[in-house]
């Protein structure tokens, strides 16, 4: 039987990853524009336009998901905008009203169709399951043969520039993550008295083994976006560190 835990471990640790260096990335991107142009401006200009597509792809999961549940959108936007704290707003779905329960589920939106999506473009590129196995298994040369093979298909350099940018922008902003904090607290209040009580009913093993499976594919999608990250990281620290030693006194 498949373990749960262990693909739900994996698949968690691979987010995190790619969330650290999504956030690595745009330290980088951002710091060798400015460098070089010495502009604002156009370094926030030139990073919106190149993380268009994942922008695009977060937003529209939010007002996706709001016309779904029928709540109204006010407004959607895809262009840069430095909020008050010089965080850079990529985008933004303006939602008006709507309950607990229907705000968490918009501000999961992103992380679900981004996920699904990075899963889809990591297997149009390689054997998802075989990475995943030797990644898992510490088979580095298995590793660099599958992963090798993502620049074989036809339409490699857009499949990589895809997931690339849409598994980096699937993560959830504080505006989004304040709904699914305030539901998780209630949730977790539920469950701990369900189980102090003796009231937690027992996990069928066949549902265990199917969302077993189901994270099992979803470590393997996020398997490939994980290296794809890992290799665009560098060359935006490469770039990063140029241009940094090109500016004058630098």
């Amino acid at each position: 039987m498949l373990s749960l835990w262990e693909p739900l471990f994996w698949a968690t640790l691979f987010l995190i990853a790619i969330w650290w260096l999504s956030r690595r990335q745009a330290f980088y991107f951002l710091s060798a524009l400015y460098h070089l142009t010495r502009s604002q401006q156009a370094a926030v200009a030139t990073y919106a336009i190149f993380f268009l597509p994942g922008t695009l792809v977060h937003e529209f999961s939010h007002w996706l998901m709001a016309q779904a549940l029928g709540v109204k959108t006010t407004g959607f936007r895809v262009l840069p905008r430095l909020d008050r704290k010089g965080v850079i707003q990529l985008g933004a779905v303006d939602v008006r009203g709507g309950g607990l329960v229907q705000h968490t589920l918009i501000g999961m939106a992103p992380m679900l169709l981004g996920g699904l999506l990075t899963l889809v473009l990591s297997y149009l590129l390689v054997d998802a399951d075989a990475l995943s196995a030797a990644v898992l298994t510490g088979q580095f040369q298995g590793i660099w043969t599958t992963a090798r093979g993502m620049f074989a298909h036809s339409d490699a350099f857009i499949l990589l520039y895809l997931l690339f940018t849409i598994s980096g922008s699937m993560f959830l902003s504080a505006s989004d993550r304040a709904p699914i904090q305030q539901l998780a607290i209630y949730v977790a209040a539920i469950a701990f008295l369900f189980y102090l009580f003796g009231l937690v009913p027992a996990v069928p093993e066949s549902w265990a083994r199917t969302i077993g499976e189901m994270f099992a594919i979803f470590a393997s999608g996020l398997a490939v976006a994980l290296i794809v990250h890992v290799m665009i990281t560098g060359l935006f620290a490469l770039a990063y560190y140029a241009a940094r030693a090109l500016r004058p006194g630098g």
